[in-house]
């Protein structure tokens, strides 16, 4: 994962963290919403998997790990847009955005420890971004319960519950983020050789668009939230 000075400038990084950012809030939300109401399983699990392709489509074209927790903040910002706009109890969206948050954290130390092995191809992607997800929803189902304590958590307040939690949540989540995100670096890698020239040759003219495109992507994260998404 190494680039030249120009694929790393801070411009480059804001652009695609913000873009990047601002698509893994609706991804988060509008998917999250539609496997409810459609009432389909897995909903965490897929939504995971998808996160962490995201992920890893930014790593792939910025090249460098701290792309995944400048993704993660704006993603957290973008879902949380919502809370303040539609004068929600300030706790509602608190457990989806602890677990973006920790999603983005464990992926990055993961990538982070583990940055040549993970340069070198889909089976230690896949192993990165299954010990990450591993380790983020374990952690999840220690402190969601302290941060929002939610029915759904709550269900699994018994013996075997931690047990039962891992198996039929986490390991589900851990298995498609490992599909899904070397497949995201994957796409990222060809979306960087055709856009990065593009970057180059059209840099004042893809700022003004990448702002409002993250634009309307808060737009329509706030109407989702807003019709019960």
């Amino acid at each position: 994962m190494t680039g030249n000075n120009e694929s790393l400038s801070w411009k480059f990084y804001v652009l695609n963290i913000v873009v990047l950012g601002a698509i893994l809030a609706v991804v988060e939300i509008a998917l999250g919403g539609f496997i409810k109401k459609a009432g389909l399983p897995l909903r965490s699990a897929i939504v995971t998997g998808v996160g962490f392709a995201v992920l890893a489509l930014g790593l792939a074209v910025f090249k460098q790990p701290r792309v995944i927790p400048g993704i993660t903040a704006l993603a957290i910002f973008s879902k949380w847009l919502a809370v303040p706009l539609l004068g929600l109890p300030l706790l509602c969206q608190a457990n989806s955005l602890l677990a973006i948050l920790l999603h983005g954290a464990f992926l990055y130390a993961g990538v982070s420890l583990f940055r040549k092995q993970v340069g070198k191809g889909w089976p230690q992607r896949s192993a990165a971004a299954f010990g990450s997800a591993l380790g983020s929803g374990a952690a999840f189902f220690v402190l969601g319960r302290f941060v929002a304590p939610c029915r759904h958590l709550l269900s699994f307040s018994y013996a075997a519950g931690p047990a039962a939690y891992l198996l039929t949540r986490v390991l589900p989540a851990a298995l498609l983020a490992a599909v899904l995100f070397p497949l995201g670096y994957a796409l990222g890698r060809r979306l960087e050789k055709r856009f990065f020239p593009l970057w180059l040759s059209r840099k004042k003219l893809l700022l003004p668009l990448a702002a409002a495109f993250t634009l309307a992507c808060w737009g329509l994260s706030v109407l989702l939230t807003a019709t019960g998404f």
